[in-house]
């Protein structure tokens, strides 16, 4: 079992003089900068907006030992334009499926929807670091934990790193 329940990146845009975290969320309370919109799955939101109004405990893992080229970057960013405004993924059976191992337990990709770690995964697997035999809606947000047996292609995820505890505020 783990704790975490939604995993986002954050992401350093030069349009912004602020971090930001993608992610794909059931939450509408902040405004998307893609879209100016207030709306659930896909968006960028502030980091420091996001850590002020979320009612949970949260870390951070760093991504270490890779360097991004203008390529990879591009393909980010394109990967970014494609999934703007995405909504959050409302199939139950392929979010149960993403946690089951079992037999008939795998997924197949499909991204007219995305439920956050399939977000993450999908962007780490164009960026090279996770293998795409796996689909990415085969992830869950325990896969990025500590607790997960993620297996980056490149580089590593540094331990977790406490942003916020909610019995300390």
């Amino acid at each position: 079992m783990c704790k975490w329940s939604h995993v986002g990146m954050i992401l350093k845009l030069k349009e912004y003089d602020f971090l930001t975290v993608w992610e794909s969320t059931t939450l509408s309370n902040l405004r998307d900068l893609d879209t100016g919109k207030l709306r659930k799955g896909v968006q960028l939101v502030p980091l420091s907006a996001r850590v002020n109004m979320y009612d949970g405990d949260i870390v951070i893992r760093k991504l270490e030992g890779v360097t991004f080229d203008n390529n990879d970057i591009k393909k980010l960013m394109e990967f970014r334009r494609e999934v703007t405004g995405r909504p959050y993924e409302q199939d139950i059976i392929e979010l149960i499926k993403a946690a089951y191992d079992g037999p008939f337990g795998l997924n197949t990709e499909d991204l007219s929807s995305l439920f956050c770690s399939e977000l993450v995964a999908e962007a780490y697997q164009r960026l090279g670091l996770l293998d795409e035999s796996i689909p990415s809606n085969e992830y869950t947000p325990r896969d990025f934990s500590e607790k997960g047996k993620l297996k980056l292609l490149k580089g590593r995820l540094s331990e977790e790193i406490l942003l916020k505890d909610v019995e300390d505020v």
